[in-house]
């Protein structure tokens, strides 16, 4: 089949981007209007050249009477294009007030994101295809504009971003009706879109025509090209970041822990978009003030805190900046005596250690679970303490000193868990074993040993 400008255009974009490869099975979220209809003809007619295969996907909010009508439209339509076709009913104004605070725009599009990943995944398909276009591009970039977005929020829509793709990102609205109206095609029209008491609607209908008239007529390009660029240094901005985040201890209940000394000299904007990352996978509430406020706190000196709301802080120590549940301090008494043969209970951390003395049969553990040191090497009684400021060991197989506090930080051990880390050592001090984690070589057993201390390690909640 000859291909069309509109279509050539089509494929070209989807090769370049690289949003289709052949073998793939494909959700269209097809409405009825104009646009996704135009996507689902304009993939029909180039699916051989991706070698793909398409599901149409048609949902009723249930907002409208209307709605019933365009679903049997677009079932036969996608029938009559030989496609499979599901079409669902999900009441989103029921949705709306199990769900106070959400306006019903936004329970709509939560709703409709739910009902097309369940359509990927019954059918299983691969990704979801929407027929958003350049000028819905320009009118969220105008609407965020406002809002005070940063370089992110401008950016807004991607050519792919995730499972989602949009093949339609380089076609203005004039052009998609335009391509309609060749192929006589029908579609239906949402005449919500027409009332501009919605912002999105104003910018539309009156900033967008007002611009193209009297500054610049092809302002959906040049919103592109703005993007495209923005796109650029956010995903610089985002290499740098990842660098900062393979620092990061994440804790089991989900807090972000970083050394104060990582993050001392960094650009703002990098503290920025790093505070942002951290709301998204807290799932804590992006807004300009709050992230402003807490890359304040890290570039100040001394030490603060910031309620984030819903049991979520922002906390900075002199060596520790973190974001996610507040810690309540954790102290054990300490040194505790070793009792050998027997062992000794942290309840504060969870954490048995039991102790005997054997005959060296080979087994030289793996110092995470059970520590096998040259008994003729220990100097007895031995106590469960915690790190001393500046003290050092040989770790097993290195040769040179190295700091336990720096042993524990390598380990992606928090700073507040490694002041309350467990330490057995003799009465003068020599570190023994730092549990779970290594034994000194002054300790290690060699040929000539003959008994051995086993130590056995039991939980430990650090």
């Amino acid at each position: 089949m000859k291909l069309n400008e509109f279509e050539y255009r089509l494929l070209k974009f989807i090769k370049k981007e690289g949003l289709i490869d052949p073998g793939e099975r494909i959700v269209l979220a097809v409405s009825g209007g104009a646009d996704s209809v135009a996507m689902m003809y304009a993939l029909n007619s180039i699916k051989m050249e991706l070698k793909a295969e398409f599901i149409v996907a048609h949902l009723n909010h249930m907002i409208r009477p209307e709605a019933s009508k365009e679903g049997l439209a677009v079932c036969k339509m996608a029938k009559a294009l030989k496609m499979k076709c599901l079409v669902e009913m999900r009441n989103v104004p029921e949705y709306k007030k199990e769900h106070n605070g959400l306006s019903l725009e936004e329970a709509a599009r939560i709703v409709r994101y739910q009902f097309l990943e369940d359509t990927m995944r019954k059918f299983n398909a691969t990704k979801i295809a929407t027929a958003h276009h350049l000028s819905d591009l320009t009118e969220n970039f105008f609407i965020r504009l406002f809002r005070g977005s940063g370089i992110g929020g401008l950016i807004g829509m991607r050519p792919k971003n995730g499972s989602y793709i949009k093949p339609f990102l380089i076609f203005d609205e004039k052009t998609i009706r335009e391509y309609v109206t060749i192929k006589k095609v029908s579609f239906f029209e949402d005449k919500t879109n027409l009332d501009v008491r919605y912002v999105r609607n104003k910018v539309r209908h009156i900033l967008v025509p007002m611009i193209k008239n009297e500054f610049c007529s092809k302002i959906e390009n040049k919103v592109l090209k703005v993007t495209e660029v923005l796109r650029e240094y956010q995903d610089f901005v985002n290499d740098k970041v990842e660098e900062i985040f393979e620092k990061a201890v994440v804790s089991d209940d989900g807090k972000i822990s970083f050394s104060t000394e990582d993050l001392d000299g960094k650009a703002h904007l990098l503290l920025s978009e790093l505070v942002k990352e951290c709301f998204r996978r807290l799932k804590i509430r992006i807004s300009r003030e709050k992230i402003d406020s807490v890359v304040d706190l890290i570039e100040k000196a001394g030490e603060g805190e910031i309620n984030l709301g819903k049991n979520k802080y922002a906390v900075k120590t002199r060596d520790t900046f973190f974001i996610g549940p507040k810690i309540q301090s954790l102290k054990w008494k300490e040194p505790i005596e070793l009792r050998i043969p027997g062992g000794v209970e942290i309840k504060e951390l969870s954490l048995k250690v039991n102790a005997k003395i054997e005959n060296f049969n080979g087994f030289l553990g793996d110092a995470k679970t059970v520590a096998v040191v040259d008994a003729e090497k220990v100097e007895f009684p031995l106590f469960v303490r915690t790190p001393k400021s500046g003290e050092k060991v040989i770790p097993l197989g290195m040769n040179g000193h190295k700091s336990v506090l720096s042993i524990l930080k390598d380990r992606k051990v928090s700073v507040h868990s490694r002041k309350i880390f467990p330490i057995i050592s003799q009465k003068n001090g020599k570190i023994v074993w730092i549990v779970g984690i290594t034994i000194p070589e002054d300790f290690k057993v060699t040929k000539t040993t003959r008994k051995v201390l086993l130590l056995i390690r039991e939980g430990g909640n650090f």
